[in-house]
């Protein structure tokens, strides 16, 4: 333990999050707290309150409350495990009628005007007290290891708002402080949302003091928390990162806010999606959600991962579907797991132990997996995440879904977006770079839409680049994309990519090639007619590709053989393992750590219902493969099942066989050495 109230130190460590409803039944508590202990749960997290209720209740309604809390939470600590507090509603998560007396706060506005019941405005005088008196109650009354603030810490996202938030008066009265003029709220809001000509001065400036009153309100919590019991930790879960780009956050400075004496804040993000009716879902919420995390985050930090099955009714995921998140979340970031696997309402109806039986076996192999990962570097592609995204582009709900990222893990290629080679740079995201900066990850290798490549010519970091673009429109619909470089293969070289109606691209642009550059493929219309190169390449001044794609997720055999070209040519072979002609199947690859650095881990998580007898990774590069071991389920290496060859492409083809082969909805895991 770390002091009174600290928490083991241990690499894979399980936070059970009971709701309210559970803690109120006698008789659904004592299954939940069993359940929790036999499972090898580290610590129960307990809502103060649940969906149903009316948001910030009076103060005086709140010691009866804090009572049961007490009692429950002490019985958790007499267990063995570390007790904790979710703190349910802070500025609140959508519509809701506020409880008697309770309506008098400044509620969010949003840029048309739609104030949203029950949801408060961080600004509001009134509102931070009440938190400031709320959290002191709590943190007096509980003997807690950390107080979690939910994902409604945000001012974008809630139900009742259609756009941007917040506009109140307090908000508006705030940027007329600062912008040095007042503006009414139709036209700022029209201004913030016109992407033809981003204002920049302005978004940055409403998005600085929307993000400057969350830090506020954290830091409002934290010293009422601390003159509590300064023991205390402070916990925050975080929503999507578009969520966070609208909100005008800065994750760092909300972190060292809540930072207490010597206590790193807790930071959670949505590592699973709440069913398991279409598995893809689950792959991309960890993708767009609590990967780009790390990549975000200079502050110190205990980053952990939610994953639950909303509204917490156990039938809507199986157990195995379950496991596999876990996994998924500790090969990606680490094992600290948040897990929301009861129904708040009727308990946890596992009627044949699935769970209960799955969820502690798998313990010791994700202890290995997170053990393993240890000092080693996560590698792959990646779009990068800069902290003012939203400065510049379309501010609409899609904007800024890492769909590449997506398309790159269906497609059977690693990423690794704190650190990735090559980089994706789309649209005007080379804006929010410094030359040196935007040089830096241009040595990595990068891919480039046709925009964002305008962009670095206009910053004279691509003028000797012998790929021409031209803002050009195509004059017709592309009826299909044709693979042209010589390297292809014969069953893809001169042939057809499905595209009509299935694949976007960027028609404003079109993309030529001259002398020093190289077609790989180029679209045509319906007449045969060429209208732009689909992806060109080049290697001066810099190594890139031009993609005339959009980043859509296409799940085709012969787009994931352009793209892993692609990625093996611009890092010049210095890449993860790939897989090939199996679709769904995910690598995660971590590399260094010993004395050599000749190592890696590698995880393949597989997302469809398709048994393969044997799976293909080509290795770009030249390794000289060691010794390759698979992790039992039990925790120890073994010897893995495959065979190796020559790829055609250069470097080495590894067969998987067997066991090694992941099942459906499954995973495996490999330590590769090399010399």
């Amino acid at each position: 333990m770390n002091g009174r109230k600290g928490h083991p130190d241990e690499l894979v460590q399980y936070i059970f999050r009971p709701g309210w409803s559970l803690l109120e039944d006698e008789k659904l508590w004592r299954e939940a707290l069993d359940f929790a202990e036999m499972t090898g749960a580290d610590a129960i997290m307990a809502f103060n309150a649940h969906g149903e209720m009316p948001p910030h209740p009076p103060l005086d309604e709140l010691p009866p409350r804090i009572a049961l809390l007490a009692d429950r939470l002490a019985e958790v600590r007499r267990r063995g495990m570390i007790p904790m507090l979710n703190y349910f509603v802070t500025l609140g998560h959508g519509e809701a009628k506020p409880a008697s007396g309770m309506a008098y706060f400044q509620p969010v506005v949003d840029g048309f005007g739609n104030a949203v019941q029950g949801c408060a405005c961080p600004l509001d005088p009134a509102f931070q007290q009440y938190m400031v008196d709320a959290f002191s109650l709590h943190a007096t009354g509980l003997d807690v290891e950390s107080i979690w603030i939910d994902d409604d810490f945000r001012l974008y996202g809630r139900e009742g708002a259609v756009t941007l938030q917040c506009f109140c008066p307090l908000h508006l009265e705030q940027f007329a402080q600062k912008a040095g003029r007042s503006y009414k709220r139709e036209e700022l809001i029209e201004l913030l949302l016109d992407y033809r000509d981003p204002k920049r001065d302005i978004r940055r400036l409403w998005f600085e003091i929307q993000g400057e009153s969350l830090v506020r309100m954290a830091k409002l919590l934290r010293d009422a928390v601390a003159a509590a019991d300064p023991d205390i930790a402070l916990g925050i879960m975080v929503p999507p990162v578009d969520y966070n780009y609208f909100s005008g956050r800065d994750l760092n400075k909300e972190l060292y806010a809540l930072k207490g004496a010597g206590r790193d804040p807790w930071l959670r993000s949505g590592g699973g999606f709440y069913r398991d009716e279409r598995p893809l879902d689950l792959l991309d919420k960890l993708i767009q959600v609590a990967d780009p995390l790390p990549a975000m985050l200079t502050a110190p930090v205990r980053l952990c991962s939610e994953i639950e099955n909303y509204p917490f009714v156990p039938g809507l995921k199986s157990a195995q579907v379950l496991v596999l998140e876990m996994y998924l979340n500790t090969i990606s970031t680490n094992g600290l797991l948040t897990l929301s696997v009861h129904d708040s309402f009727l308990g946890l109806h596992d009627k044949f132990g699935h769970v209960a039986a799955t969820v502690p076996a798998v313990k010791p192999y994700l202890r290995q997996v997170a053990q393993t990962a240890l000092g080693k570097k996560r590698r792959g592609a990646s779009l990068p995440f800069p902290k003012n995204l939203a400065e510049v582009g379309c501010l609409g709900a899609a904007s800024f879904i890492p769909q590449w990222n997506h398309n790159l893990a269906r497609l059977g290629i690693s990423q690794a977006p704190t650190d990735a080679s090559p980089v994706i740079m789309t649209g005007s995201v080379p804006e929010l770079y410094s030359e040196t900066e935007l040089r830096a990850m241009l040595e990595c290798g990068a891919i480039l839409d046709p925009e964002a490549y305008l962009r670095l010519q206009e910053r004279g970091l691509l003028d000797d680049c012998p790929i021409r673009v031209s803002f050009e429109p195509f004059q017709a619909k592309v009826q299909c994309e044709r693979i042209l470089t010589e390297q292809a293969p014969d069953w893809i070289r001169e042939k057809n990519l499905v595209v009509r109606w299935h694949v976007t691209y960027n028609t404003a642009h079109t993309v030529q090639a001259s002398d020093g550059s190289d077609v790989w493929s180029c679209l045509y219309d319906t007449e045969g007619v060429v209208l732009s190169c689909g992806v060109v390449v080049a290697e001066f001044p810099y190594r890139v590709a031009v993609m005339t794609h959009t980043g859509q997720p296409m799940k085709e055999i012969g787009r994931q053989w352009l793209m892993q070209q692609v990625i093996s040519y611009l890092t010049q072979g210095d890449c993860p393992a790939m897989v090939e002609g199996v679709l769904e199947m995910y690598p995660i690859w971590w590399e260094g750590g010993d004395e050599s650095g000749h190592e890696a881990m590698m995880g393949l998580c597989h997302f469809s219902l398709e048994r393969y007898p044997a799976v293909d990774l080509w290795l770009p590069g030249e390794r000289n493969i060691q010794s390759i071991e698979r992790l039992e389920r039990n925790g120890e290496w073994t010897t893995a099942l495959y065979t190796m060859s020559a790829h055609s492409s250069g470097g080495s083809r590894i067969t998987l066989t067997g066991s090694s082969v992941p099942e459906p909805l499954s995973y495996e895991t490999f330590r590769i050495r090399w010399s």
